[in-house]
This record gives structure tokens, sequence and C-alpha cells, in this order.
């Protein structure tokens, strides 16, 4: 098939769940289009892995939620539609990893809020509550979201915030926390180990920044037991998915 084809296909996909009031079978779409079979479920793969269709659990398709609701433009909420084109790339990591993901938001207060979660199938497990509220200078999420706004900014919103420790290994003195945040701009993560809660271990990059963008990052939450042995694999695969997410919502 080629390129142009391909992408007419798509266009044609898309405008057929965006019609349909439920979801579709790969025999369906098959006999709908006249496609081979092995061309029709690349091209059901491939908008599922970009987060505009989802598959349900009886193996059938249908139109992600959001944008049945607000329609494939640019405008309209720019978090929901992250956390739409996120939701795939949650599902890979949990899987690829076997530890709980999350996304979080950088709220005016300086707080971390938890948008969305997909949990891991280990049976124990880090699991945080969607909504939560977290502080943002002892969690990965919080401190690499700091890390990527203007000065001025982040001393405002870590002067909001009361620093006081969770846990007998959180680090309190505002002059480290600078440190900590400042190399974390540098090396587009950050890594924190039970300063938030004991036993867990957190892996934190942005994936939405800049003027005019909300502030979003996408976090590994692992056990901290576990951690050591799976590091490198963690920040190597983190970075990875966040990269080619940061390029896909900014198309």
């Amino acid at each position: 098939m080629s390129e142009v084809r391909s992408a007419a296909r798509v266009l044609e996909l898309l405008e057929y769940f965006a019609g349909i009031d439920g979801s579709a079978s790969l025999a369906t779409v098959v006999s709908t289009f006249g496609l081979p079979k092995s061309s029709a479920f690349g091209l059901l793969k491939t908008l599922c892995a970009r987060g505009y269709l989802v598959r349900n659990e009886q193996g059938s398709y249908e139109l992600n939620p959001y944008f049945r609701s607000h329609g494939f433009g640019w405008g309209g909420d720019h978090i929901a539609r992250l956390s739409a084109l996120a939701e795939p790339v949650m599902k890979l990591l949990a899987e690829e990893l076997d530890e709980s993901v999350s996304l979080g938001i950088m709220t005016k207060d300086g707080e971390v809020k938890v948008i969305k979660q997909t949990l891991c199938k280990q049976p124990i497990r880090y699991e945080i509550t969607v909504n939560q509220l977290l502080p943002a200078f002892c969690t990965a999420m919080g401190r690499v979201m700091l890390s990527v706004l203007p000065d001025e900014t982040k001393q405002r919103m870590l002067t909001q915030q009361k620093i006081v420790a969770r846990t007998p290994v959180t680090i309190t003195d505002p002059t480290r926390i600078e440190q900590i945040i400042q190399q974390a701009g540098i090396d587009g993560y950050c890594v924190v180990a039970d300063e938030s809660d004991l036993g867990g271990t957190g892996v934190a990059t942005c994936i939405s920044f800049g003027p005019g963008r909300p502030t979003v990052a996408m976090n590994v939450a692992c056990i901290s037991a576990r951690f050591p042995e799976k590091r490198e694999a963690v920040i190597a695969a983190l970075m990875r998915e966040s990269a080619k997410l940061r390029e896909r919502d900014e198309r």
C-alpha cells in the first residue's frame, strides 16, 4: 500500500469510527473497506498506538472518547488531548517495565495533580490515587516539572510549599532541593527514592512544557526494592517513549 493510499485509509478509518455508534471488529473493518486482514490490522494497531482508537476487552475497536467529544482539531482541552495520546504509551511502559505509570500536571499553587494512571500486573505495586495532590519539592514529577519552569515561577512555587519531611530520608534543605531540580533540568529526568513515600521510587520526565502549554510529566512508579536492577531500563524506556509522545503532541 503506497504512503498516499495509506494516509487516505487512515483518514477513512477515522471518519468511519467517528460516524458509528460503538465499536467495530477487525472482521468488520476488513469487509467494510475491502482490505487484506494484515493491512487492516496494521492500520488499526497504528491508530491505537497513537491514541486515536482504543481496543476494548472484546477485541473490538472504537474511537477514543476524547476525540469523539472534541474532534480532531488542535483546540479544546490540551491536557485532555495529551492524556488521550498518552494512554497507549503508558500501557506500553507498564507492560514493558512491569511497574505502574502515572501522568501529572503542575497546578498554579505548585502542587502535582495526578490525572491518569496505568497499573502494572505485579501483586505488589506502587499505586497513586488519581486527582491526588502531591508536593512538588520531594517527588520526581514535581522536581522535573519545576526544572522546566522560569526561575521566577519556580521560586514562587517552592516558597508556596511547606517544606517538611514526609519520610526519614526526605530532603528538606532548600539549597539541596534547588541543586537536584537544576540537575533534573540538565538530565531531562528526575529520580526520587523514598522521599515522598517509603518503599516507592519515581522516575519522571516532562512531556509538555513551555509558553502557552500546560506543564505535564510522566512518571514510572517503582517499588524501591525492585528499582536498582532495572534503573537503566526504566530511564531508557521512559525517555524513549516520552520523546515520541512529545513529537506526536507537537504535530
